[in-house]
């Protein structure tokens, strides 16, 4: 059990801070960008206010899944150890087959999937996590084709209406 408390805190830890350096950084770099075009006035239009939100969100969860993608499998594997675990054979789709194993601590997991699966093993799930993000960064564009062309217009005043009273 102990073996699991440092990596999980790592993990944790690093994901908060890299996605709030994205985050941060993709806010930043917008604003500047919208300065250099003389853009950055009163947020006018919901677009202005919601899309940089949007977008540093989708961009500072998908840098931080992707790099931080090897320790999870190690922290997940840690996790796994002990447990009665049926993993299905991917190769042949015929079998399934235990999952087995007794880390002392992560490097030892780290050492034994390299040893035992290659280094690329590290990397096992990379194409879910493209392909998650990938649907999500649709639905954000999605999103901001629907903020650009579908925004409320401003209401007009009609004089006929209001009352005037004069002394």
């Amino acid at each position: 059990m102990h073996q699991l408390i440092l990596p999980t805190l790592v993990y944790t830890l690093c994901w908060d801070l890299i996605s709030n350096l994205v985050h941060s950084g993709v806010l930043k770099v917008y604003r500047m960008r919208q300065d250099r075009q003389g853009k950055l006035q009163a947020k006018n239009t919901l677009m202005d206010s919601v899309w940089p939100e949007l977008l540093a969100g989708t961009l500072h969860c998908f840098v931080a899944d992707i790099t931080l993608l090897p320790l999870e499998i190690i922290m997940n594997r840690l996790h796994l150890q002990g447990s009665r675990a049926i993993v299905d054979n991917v190769l042949d789709a015929r079998h399934v087959f235990p999952y087995l194993s007794s880390y002392s601590t992560a490097q030892q997991c780290v050492e034994a999937l390299i040893d035992e699966e290659g280094a690329a093993s590290l990397w096992k799930g990379l194409s879910a996590v493209l392909l998650q993000y990938t649907l999500r960064l649709t639905v954000v564009q999605t999103a901001k084709l629907a903020l650009k062309y579908f925004r409320p217009q401003p209401k007009e005043h009609n004089d006929s209406l209001s009352v005037h009273v004069e002394q």
